[in-house]
C-alpha cells in the first residue's frame, strides 16, 4: 500500500469548509461554506470551477444526488436548495424546518430527500414535487446529522441530547437509540454494507455500532480535538476521519489502527469524503482551503469486506483477516475515563505514517475560477 498523495490544493472558499459530495463518475465534487457559498470543482480540469450562491445563509452540508443530475444544499437560512450544477444554475426551493438546517442527504433511489435541524426534527421530502412525506421526532436537542442506510430502509441521525437514533423510514417509528454520557455526535457515516454505523463526536471520540446487535464494536480514542466529519471508504475496511485537532487520520478497521496521519492544513478539519470508487478523498477545512487526494487504499471488493463484527474474509495469501474489535467495551466503560480496561484502540503509541501536504511534490495553491455569473 502507497501513502496517499496530494493531487491538488484549492482555494476559492471565503469562510470555512462545512460540507463535501462527489458525483458518481468521480470527475467533479461539490463543497459548502459558511460564505453563503457552494462550489462545483472539476477534477479534470486546471481549477475549473462554478460557484453558487442561492442562500442567504450559511451553508451547512451539500449533498449530490446518485443519478448525477442535481445538487441539494441546506442552510441556516432554514431552506432546502435543489439545484442543477451547470452554468444555467436552475434552482428549486424547499420550506418546512423552523431552525437552522444542519444536513441533507438522497436516498438510494434519489427520489427522497432526508434534512435534519436544529428545531430537533428530521424530514423526508419527495424530490420530484417539493413534497413533503413525514418528520421523525424523538430528539430532545439540535440533530446535527441525519443519513440513509445504503438500501434506504433505515435513517441513522445524531443530536446535541448525546443519543445516536435509528428510525424506520415508513413507520416513522425509532426503533433504537444508543445513548452516549459524555459526547454528543457532529457526524454519523454508514458501511457500505449498512450493518455498521460510525459516529464522529465532540469529546474527540469514534464510535462505531452494529445495528444488528445493537453494541458497540469498536472505539476509538485517538484524537487531540472534537471529531466532526467521518467516512467510510466504499471496500468497507477504512474510516476517514477529520478533527478539529487539524490533522486527518485514516483507519484500518481490520486491524483496529490508524494507518495514516495528514497535515496540511492550518485549521481544523471540517469535512472528508471518498470518492464513489475510493480511488480519491477530498478534505475540506476552517482555513477555507480544499485537498484532494488519491486514496492509494487496497480497493477490496464489498463482497471480500468487512460486513459485521462477526465477519471474516479471506486473504489471498490464504490467511484469514478478521475485524479486530473491542470484546471487553461496554457502552458505559467506553464513556468512562478513569476506567482503564483492555483496549487495542486507546492509548497506543502512534504508528500511522504522516503524510504532510506542504511537502508533498506536487503540492500548489491555485486560485478558482468562477466562471458562473
Amino acid at each position: 500500500m502507497l501513502d496517499p498523495t496530494l493531487q491538488r490544493h484549492l482555494k476559492g472558499h471565503r469562510g470555512k469548509l462545512t460540507g463535501l459530495s462527489f458525483n458518481p463518475e468521480g470527475s467533479r465534487f461539490v463543497t459548502s461554506s459558511v460564505d453563503h457559498s457552494a462550489i462545483v470543482w472539476t477534477i479534470n480540469e486546471q481549477v475549473r470551477c462554478m460557484r453558487f450562491e442561492a442562500h442567504t445563509d450559511v451553508i451547512n452540508d451539500v449533498c449530490w444526488s446518485p443519478d448525477g443530475r442535481i445538487i441539494a444544499s441546506v442552510s441556516k437560512d432554514r431552506t432546502v436548495k435543489i439545484w442543477v450544477p451547470s452554468l444555467l444554475g436552475n434552482c428549486d426551493e424547499f420550506r418546512g424546518h423552523t431552525s437552522n438546517i444542519r444536513s441533507v442527504d438522497f436516498d438510494p433511489s434519489g427520489k427522497k430527500l432526508l434534512t435534519a435541524s436544529d428545531d430537533k426534527t428530521i424530514k423526508l421530502w419527495k424530490v420530484s414535487r417539493k413534497h413533503f412525506l413525514s418528520s421523525f421526532v424523538g430528539h430532545t436537542n439540535w440533530v446535527r446529522c441525519a443519513r440513509f442506510s445504503p438500501d434506504g430502509k433505515l435513517i441513522a441521525s445524531c443530536a446535541d441530547d448525546r443519543t445516536l437514533k435509528l428510525f424506520d423510514p415508513v413507520s416513522g417509528q425509532c426503533i433504537h437509540t444508543f445513548e452516549d454520557q459524555k459526547g454528543a455526535g457532529c457526524k454519523i457515516a454508514w458501511h457500505p454494507s449498512g450493518t455498521l454505523v460510525a459516529i464522529a463526536l465532540d469529546n474527540n471520540r469514534v464510535k462505531i455500532f452494529d445495528i444488528h446487535i445493537r453494541k458497540l464494536i469498536q472505539y476509538y480514542r485517538i484524537f487531540d480535538g472534537p471529531v466532526v466529519s467521518l467516512d467510510f471508504h466504499p471496500s468497507g475496511n477504512y474510516l476517514i476521519t477529520g478533527s478539529e485537532d487539524g490533522v486527518t487520520k485514516i483507519i484500518d478497521l481490520l486491524e483496529g489502527r490508524q494507518i495514516f496521519t495528514l497535515t496540511g492544513h492550518k485549521g481544523p478539519v471540517t469535512t472528508v469524503k471518498f470518492s464513489k470508487d475510493g480511488q480519491l478523498f477530498a478534505t475540506g477545512s476552517e482555513d477555507r482551503h480544499v485537498m484532494l487526494w488519491k486514496a492509494n487504499l487496497d480497493n477490496e471488493l464489498e463482497s471480500n469486506s468487512l460486513y459485521s463484527s462477526t465477519s471474516s474474509l479471506e486473504n489471498p495469501t490464504g490467511g484469514e483477516r478478521k475485524l479486530s474489535y473491542n470484546h471487553d467495551v461496554s457502552e458505559a466503560s467506553a464513556d468512562d475515563d478513569e476506567l482503564s480496561y483492555n483496549c487495542n484502540k486507546e492509548n497506543l503509541p502512534d504508528t500511522s505514517i504522516y503524510v504532510d501536504a506542504t511537502k508533498t511534490e506536487n503540492f500548489k495553491i491555485s486560485d478558482a475560477v468562477e466562471v458562473s455569473e
